[in-house]
């Protein structure tokens, strides 16, 4: 392909002030052949009217309007609409390089892969941090590894570069789509659904993604009963990590330790009365919590963590939050 054609897909919700930041470093791209596709999921701040406003300027963009439905309904709008050889997800209230393109296309040439990884900048209102892998991460690696690097630190959909034969299939008769039935992991789940089709994974080490934080970000949101969703992830990985991946397992089982923790302590901290919700979490940390995962997955810290939060969730949580306060 001289000349391949990138789709980017763009679920947009409310994405206010950041949303033309979003626009404008997608429609400067110096790789020019772009299919940019907004999909409005029922915004109520004008970033609807905004979309509107840039595809009538700039004839690469289509813009679909959809009643409010979720993140995961917005994204399959995209990829039923999209034509390109390449495809990559971009949320509203973030941004790329301006070279970002090119840049990825640049990779594929030269690795032959089917998905390129690459890394992000966590941009706060007054400071940016750079996301790193291990320097033995960076590389190209077949299936297997791919799986555990995306498990362990690049779980996002966002920061990936797909081509159209492992998201839609051969002739685009088996496409993947993103479970709307999930609020929480449903990215993750994704893009490991992916990769399980692609021969080679390139994880390269150049950011070129602005994941943006506004100021509220490093504070608790309010816990919404969709987050309990998660709960489902254990059903969705069972195919992949205890069949196909056993020896990922373990590590999956921590990474949801930790996920139904969080999950848990926002319900104890909203001081509203969870208490079946609470149940339910609780009755799966103790089915697939600490002594399913194997002792060397788990540092002391997570040990004690994990170990007091089995005890006793309710003397984890005022615990958490007294060293927390402290500091």
């Amino acid at each position: 392909m001289d000349n391949p054609l990138i789709s980017i897909i763009i679920p947009v919700y409310n994405a206010g002030e950041h949303l033309k930041k979003c626009l404008d470093s997608v429609i400067h791209q110096t790789w020019r052949n772009l299919e940019i596709l907004l999909i409005d999921d029922g915004s109520t701040d004008g970033s609807g009217d905004l979309c509107d406003e840039y595809a009538a300027g700039d004839k690469r963009i289509t813009c679909l309007h959809q009643v409010n439905s979720g993140v995961s309904k917005a994204r399959n709008a995209g990829i039923r609409l999209a034509k390109g050889d390449y495809y990559h997800f971009l949320d509203g209230d973030d941004y790329i390089e301006e070279d970002t393109c090119e840049y990825l296309l640049h990779l594929i040439r030269a690795h032959g892969c089917e998905v390129i990884n690459f890394e992000y900048y966590i941009t706060y209102p007054d400071k940016e941090d750079v996301h790193c892998l291990r320097g033995d991460q960076y590389g190209l690696f077949q299936t297997a590894e791919a799986h555990r690097i995306t498990l362990t630190g690049e779980p996002f959909v966002w920061n990936k570069l797909f081509s159209r034969d492992v998201i839609k299939g051969e002739n685009e008769s088996d496409p993947v789509f993103f479970r709307e039935d999930l609020s929480r992991g449903e990215d993750s789940f994704f893009a490991h659904q992916v990769i399980e089709r692609a021969k080679t994974v390139w994880f390269d080490k150049r950011p070129l993604y602005h994941y943006v934080q506004s100021k509220n970000s490093a504070v608790r949101g309010e816990f919404r009963a969709s987050q309990l969703s998660a709960l489902k992830l254990y059903g969705a990985y069972q195919q992949l990590y205890q069949i196909d991946y056993p020896e990922l397992y373990p590590i999956f089982l921590k990474k949801m330790g930790h996920l139904l923790i969080s999950i848990y302590f926002d319900m104890w901290s909203d001081q509203r009365d969870y208490g079946r919700e609470q149940e339910e979490v609780y009755k799966y940390f103790t089915k697939y919590g600490l002594q399913k995962i194997c002792p060397g997955q788990l540092s002391l810290k997570d040990k004690f963590k994990f170990s007091l939060f089995s005890l006793s969730p309710g003397l984890f949580c005022r615990l958490h939050t007294f060293l927390h306060k402290r500091k």
